[in-house]
């Protein structure tokens, strides 16, 4: 979820809810409230996470990785009308 920083006045970056959700053990809000359960979110470094078996599972696909930012967010390329396990 995005926010406007009440002093710059600029929509601040998602930090999947990291002061309010993951500091009480939930799921970012976006993840807790997507009807769909299209959204998965874990620890990268747990090889036994569900990000981490979904990862090995799945052919994902991150944006810009030419820049060098090391993006965190995975997407997996889906067909439409695609329902999956």
């Amino acid at each position: 979820m995005r926010f406007i920083h009440p002093v710059s006045k600029t929509a601040d970056k998602c930090d999947f809810c990291r002061k309010i959700n993951l500091k009480a053990g939930k799921q970012p809000a976006c993840v807790e409230s997507c009807p769909t359960k299209a959204l998965t979110f874990g620890n990268l470094d747990d090889p036994n996470s569900d990000i981490s078996r979904l990862l090995r599972q799945k052919t994902t696909y991150r944006y810009k990785l030419a820049l060098g930012t090391k993006p965190k967010v995975y997407r997996v390329p889906f067909n439409y009308g695609e329902v999956s396990q």
